[in-house]
């Protein structure tokens, strides 16, 4: 008998977890715990088998507990094993991820027992939550990249784009006027009143090319923007919209350039969505900014059901914050209006 509790005492020390005994007829009163819970917890086996003094729910970490005592019930009462992770708090106030293995064990005497191992898995835990981590950091990355090659490409398509509103637009205007001014010039001597009239001609053209020139410029990059900064440039593009759109509020110190264009052309695209679908009534407009980002809210009171996954528009704006490590979030219940929000960091990873 000596020659056996020897042995069974050599391979309870042995075993990497701290191996328990509570007997659930006396409040689950420990009867057996190992040495290893020492390690694990910081507390010694000693204070668990006096049980005025410390418990092992006592140490399960607060938002863990009562999960884990409705497992360890149910696996008693349907008679199974279990087997559940959860947080502890340690002597010096550290958390610790242990996994407990616990089946409910019946005496002879008509006593029962839970008997367990819990086993600690914190480096384990460390090493999925970095790997995770990891994932998702690639996971963005791959986006990051995806979303920059598809800003490119949406870039050489704006110019294709640009090249033939020029050719087909301000060019022929240009060409026009300059005809004119060629057919006024021969007629000047013989007739200066039908150049007079041809002139007229010339000069309404040339006005009309300016417009042209001037409205694709906007779309290009504001000059209001580049030249006054994000406060002018919003009240601008808020005076051209078809509802009534209140400035809440908007930043008077320059932004990083990149941040005021991908700002201003985000309520851009959401006005111009406020115009063609929400049937609204009006909207508002504010831009807040702290130490690490600006943040762009347009709210209108339209029938909503918007969906930020179709439309060439929002993917573009998405593509654009996304370039910036920004992103863009929707809320739009039907019959309750659209909120369009938009976070840009002043200082995109990277750089």
């Amino acid at each position: 008998m000596a020659h056996q509790r020897l042995i069974t005492g050599a391979l309870l020390a042995n075993v990497p977890g701290a191996i328990y005994r509570s007997n659930w007829d006396r409040d689950y009163a420990l009867e057996l715990i190992t040495d290893e819970i020492e390690r694990i917890s910081g507390y010694p086996a000693a204070e668990f088998l006096d049980g005025e003094r410390r418990t092992i729910s006592a140490i399960i970490h607060p938002d863990d507990r009562p999960g884990v005592l409705r497992e360890a019930a149910a696996a008693a009462r349907e008679r199974r094993a279990f087997a559940i992770e959860y947080r502890i708090v340690c002597a010096g106030g550290g958390l610790r991820w242990v996994l407990d293995r616990g089946q409910l064990v019946h005496g002879p005497a008509g006593e029962t027992w839970m008997d367990g191992v819990i086993f600690d898995i914190t480096e384990r835990r460390e090493a999925e939550r970095a790997l995770r981590r990891q994932e998702a950091e690639a996971a963005r990355m791959d986006e990051l990249r995806a979303s920059r090659a598809r800003v490119v490409a949406a870039a050489d398509a704006a110019r294709r784009q640009i090249e033939r509103d020029l050719h087909d637009g301000a060019q022929q205007e240009l060409v026009s006027v300059a005809l004119g001014l060629r057919m006024a010039r021969t007629k000047l001597a013989t007739d200066p009143e039908a150049a007079a009239v041809m002139l007229d001609g010339v000069i309404e053209q040339l006005a009309n090319a300016t417009a042209e020139l001037r409205e694709l410029a906007r779309g290009i990059h504001p000059a209001v923007l580049t030249d006054h900064g994000l406060g002018p440039a919003v009240q601008a593009l808020t005076a051209r919209a078809s509802v009534p759109v209140a400035v809440l509020e908007v930043p008077t110190d320059r932004l990083p350039a990149p941040v005021e264009a991908a700002v201003y052309f985000t309520i851009a695209e959401a006005l111009t969505n406020v115009a063609r679908y929400a049937h609204a009534s009006e909207a508002t407009v504010r831009v807040s900014v702290d130490a690490q980002e600006a943040v762009v809210e347009v709210v209108d009171d339209g029938v909503g059901g918007a969906e930020g996954r179709t439309g060439s528009g929002l993917r573009g704006l998405t593509d654009r914050l996304g370039a910036l490590d920004g992103r863009l979030e929707l809320e739009s219940p039907a019959g309750a209006g659209t909120r369009l929000r938009a976070v840009v960091p002043l200082t995109p990873a990277g750089t």
